[in-house]
This record gives C-alpha cells, structure tokens and sequence, in this order.
C-alpha cells in the first residue's frame, strides 16, 4: 500500500478533542478534570437508560461532595429533537453552568454539544444546522461515551431530528469539539447485546468510510485502520461473550479512533441513506447504518478496491476480492442480528420516494462518497433491505 493510497493530498486541516483520557477507571478522576478546566459550575446530561443503570449516581455525587454540581438533566430522547436540544440550553443557562458533562451515548452527546453552544449564543439549535455556522466555541465540555459505536466524544458532528421535516439534521463546527473526552470501557460492560451489537458495527461503518471518502487524510486513513484492528477481533467476541473485558476494551478504543478518523475525513453514502429513514422511523441509527453497510459498498466497489483490501487486512480477514468483502460485511451484519432487528419495524413504501430524494441532497454526505449514488439507486437499496 503506498502511504497516501490513490489519493493526492494537496491540503487539509486536522481536528480533535483537546484532551482524551482513555482507558478502565478514568471516570473515578472527573472532579480533577473538571477543576484543570477551572470551572466551578457543573451540569451533567444523560438519559434514562444510564440512570437506570446506576452509572451517574457516583458522578453526581462526587460532584456534589466538591461543590462543583449545579444541575443535571437525565431526558435526552433517542435521536433528540431540535425542541429537546432548545430546552437543555435553557437550563444550562439558567443554572448558569461554566462546564456540561455528556454521559451516554451518541444522542446524549450530539444533544450536549450544540446545547452547549446555545448556552452562551442566542437562538435556536435549528439556526445552526449546517457547516460551519457556530461562531465561537460555547461553555466547556466533557464527553463521557456509554457505548463503543458513535465516537461522538471525538467529532465536531451532532445529529438532530428534525420533526418539521421528518429528517435529521447536522450540525457541523469544530467549534463543537470536547475540551475533554474521557472514554472508560468499564462504562460499556453492562451494555445489552442488542446496543453493542449495533453501535459496533457503526463503528466500523465509520472507519471504513472515513477511509474511502473522496476528503479522507492521511491521519484519517490511518485512524481508520487501527480502528478496524480492534473492531475486526473484538466485535464477534464481546457480542458472543458481553462478559469479555478485553473485547470490550478494544471495542471502546476502536470506535473512539474511528470517531477521530471520520472526524478528519467524512462518513458517506451509508450515512446518507441511514438519516431519513432514522428521522422517519424509531430504528436505532447502528442497525440501520449496519444493515445497509455492504449494500452500499458494494456500489462503491468499482473505486475501492485498494482501500476494501487495506481494511479487509486490518480487521483480520485477510486480502480479500471487493465482492468478498461486501459478503463478509452483510454475513457479519446478519450473524450479530442486525438484519433482525431492522424487520421489526413496518415501513411505509409511500416513503420510500422520499426517503431516497432527501438522502441524495445531503451534499456534505454524498458528495464525498466515492461513486455517485442517484435516487433511483437509493431507492432500490432502501426497497431491498426494507422488503418494501
């Protein structure tokens, strides 16, 4: 493999959180990452599920024991609404917060950063979707994942759902990024079967297409492949045995990197397709971006080949044909019972025309895919894996 792939890198820009703290037991540190930041008042974000499983309850109190805790708010819905996002601002600034803690995960931390932001700017999240319309970082943060899949805690990314439209919407800055991102596995142990499985496989979702976008950089391109070193052994094993710490380990490492990896390049057409239906219909966002994976490389096959066999090596499989690897990929899909999961929900076929128009007009998703995708094509992928 030459370094640079097929690619000609004539310029590109890096982004990362400002400070990254990994590994078991790094949680246990908060009030010392969070008075190295200098603030004194603190509000922590999460959701029910977290709650319900008791990992904010020493949080909360070794905040509170400090005298840094000034609120916290434990409703953030799957795939949160503008409206929600609007609402936690309100309460940042209403507590007069100078720090928020995200625990949880991907929707936890989408709704945090841009919450964030709103803390310390006016408006609503709406007037920010987009790229590159947030003027100025908003208070500091801490992402804390709960899940290895979405790599939020490395990305200047937060996906919304839009209820006007019935769409999710992006909201892109580097002005987004954590001060620090904190990512202990021992948070993820506990995680149901069904949410690993999930999450897991959008993280190799995200590192395969930070690898093959049209924007990728050399440090995304290298990014994606130690991430795939981790995801390509560890994904079957913590689904199989969720007791295997080492797995779990490396599942946490691997998406935390292909989170820095997309970060600095772009997700793509898997993406693209997986927000309207995920906007439209309550599936979880792995299951979808999982199971529509390996239809949608297979389009992209023709310009990949080089990039299918570096990632084929990286996750163990060896050099594999492009059409191998794609029937890997939907073969691992199935065995973790990803295309399980998504023929639970009943999808209206009415939708489908839609669905295909508002995934081919997200520029900042398609454009960077390596092939063009037509809605004609995006019909036939969503028809296909819908069965509608």
């Amino acid at each position: 493999m030459h370094p640079l792939g097929k690619k000609t890198i004539t310029s590109y820009q890096n982004h990362l959180p400002r400070r990254v703290c990994f590994g078991r037991g790094q949680l246990d540190h908060i009030v010392d990452r969070c008075k190295e930041l200098d603030r004194s008042r603190v509000f922590v974000v999460s959701d029910t599920g977290v709650e319900a499983a008791g990992l904010l309850d020493v949080t909360l109190e070794r905040l509170a024991e400090s005298g840094l805790l000034c609120g916290s708010f434990a409703q953030i819905a799957p795939e949160p609404p503008i409206e929600q996002v609007d609402q936690l601002a309100s309460l940042l600034k209403e507590s007069q917060s100078d720090l928020v803690i995200a625990i949880g995960g991907g929707s936890v931390m989408d709704a945090t950063k841009v919450a964030g932001v709103l803390a310390k700017h006016s408006g609503s999240a709406r007037d920010y979707v987009g790229i590159g319309k947030v003027p100025s970082r908003g208070i500091a943060s801490i992402l804390v994942p709960t899940t290895s899949g979405t790599g939020s805690e490395a990305t200047f990314v937060a996906i919304l759902t839009d209820k006007s439209t019935g769409n999710k919407a992006g909201v892109v800055s580097p002005h987004l990024l954590a001060d620090v991102a904190i990512v202990d596995p021992s948070l993820t142990d506990r995680l149901p079967v069904q949410i690993t499985a999930a999450t897991g496989m959008d993280a190799m979702v995200h590192a395969l297409e930070a690898l093959i976008a049209k924007c990728s950089t050399p440090l995304a391109r290298g990014l994606a492949l130690q991430s795939a070193g981790n995801i390509g052994w560890a994904l079957e094993a913590v689904v199989q045995d969720p007791s295997n710490l080492r797995a779990r380990d490396a599942m946490s490492l691997g998406s935390h990197l292909a989170g820095m990896s997309f970060a600095n390049s772009s997700c793509c057409g898997v993406h693209a397709l997986a927000l309207p239906l995920g906007g439209r219909y309550p599936i979880p966002h792995g299951v979808i971006t999982g199971t529509f994976f390996s239809e949608v490389m297979r389009l992209n096959a023709s310009a990949c080949a080089e990039e299918f066999g570096d990632f084929s090596v990286a996750l163990g499989w060896g050099n594999l044909s492009t059409a191998e690897f794609c029937n890997r990929i939907e073969t691992l899909a199935q065995s973790i019972g990803l295309f399980d999961q998504l023929h639970r929900f009943t999808i209206d076929a009415d939708s489908i025309q839609d669905m295909a128009k508002d995934a081919c007009a997200n520029r900042r998703l398609m454009d960077p895919n390596p092939v063009a995708i037509s809605e004609q094509s995006a019909q036939a992928i969503y028809r296909k894996l819908l069965k509608v």
